[in-house]
C-alpha cells in the first residue's frame, strides 16, 4: 500500500531551506533506495523515512529547530502514518529511522537495517561535492563568512565560534570529514569513500587559494 505519493511529499517542504528542501529529500530518497536494494533493508520502511526524514516543523528559534529536528519530524510523521492507515510496526520502524538518522544527536542509535540505512544515506547527501554546495547554501542562508582560517588550524575538539563566525570550513571540521568513519552500510561506506575525497580536495584547495590571496600584494 502506499502512503505516501510522491507529489504529496513535495508539498510537504515548501518551507524547507536550500540545504533540507525537497531535492535534498529526493537525493536521500534514491540514495537510500538503492542501499537498501543492496544491503536486503525493508524497502517500504526505507522510503517512507527517508521521504519523511526531514519534514519542516514549526519551533521557536531557527537553532532550536534543526537541533530538534529529527524528533519533531519523527511525530508529524507518524501522525501522518496513522491517518493514512498504516498500522502501528510500521510507524514505529518509520519513527526509529527518523529518530536516529541525526549525526549530532548519539541518544539512540539506528538498530535495524532499515534505520542504518536512511542514516547512510542522509550523511552521503551531507558528503562530496553536494555536501560542500549544501554546507555553502547553509552559511549563506545565516550570513556566515565563507573562510576565515585553514581547516588544519581548527581545533576538531574545540569549542565552535557563535553567530556568522562559524564557517563552511568549521562544518567540514567538526562534521562533514567524519561522517564517512560513522556510515553503517558496506554499501555506504563504498560511496562514501569518493565523497570524502572531493571534499578533502575541495577544502584544501580553498585554503591555498586564500593563502594565495593573503600573500599577494595590493597593485
Amino acid at each position: 500500500m502506499n502512503f505516501l505519493g510522491d507529489d504529496e511529499a513535495r508539498s510537504l517542504y515548501a518551507d524547507g531551506d536550500a540545504a533540507h528542501d525537497f531535492d535534498h529529500v529526493v537525493r536521500v530518497t534514491r540514495l537510500a533506495l538503492k542501499i537498501a536494494a543492496a544491503e536486503g533493508a525493508d524497502m517500504t520502511v526505507v522510503r517512507l523515512a527517508a521521504l519523511l526524514h526531514d519534514l519542516p516543523v514549526a519551533h521557536g528559534a531557527a537553532g532550536d529547530a534543526r537541533l530538534h529536528h529529527h524528533q519533531a519530524a519523527a511525530a508529524a510523521a507518524a501522525a501522518l502514518l496513522r491517518t493514512r492507515g498504516a498500522g502501528n510496526e510500521l510507524v514505529e520502524q518509520v519513527v526509529h529511522c527518523i529518530r536516529t538518522h541525526r549525526f549530532r544527536d548519539c541518544s539512540e542509535m539506528p538498530q535495524t537495517m532499515a534505520a542504518r540505512v536512511l542514516y547512510d544515506a542522509d550523511k552521503l547527501d551531507a558528503m562530496g561535492a553536494i555536501g560542500v554546495a549544501r554546507a555553502f547554501a547553509f552559511a549563506g542562508r545565516h550570513d556566515n563568512r565563507l573562510w576565515s582560517a585553514p581547516w588544519d588550524a581548527i581545533e576538531p575538539d574545540g569549542a565552535k565560534p557563535a553567530g556568522n563566525e562559524y564557517t563552511p570550513v568549521h562544518e567540514y571540521v567538526f562534521k562533514l570529514r567524519r561522517l564517512q568513519a560513522t556510515l553503517y552500510t558496506v554499501t555506504g561506506r563504498a560511496m562514501g569513500e569518493s565523497r570524502q575525497q572531493v571534499m578533502d580536495a575541495f577544502f584544501a584547495r580553498l585554503d591555498a587559494e586564500m593563502a594565495e590571496s593573503a600573500a599577494a600584494s595590493p597593485a
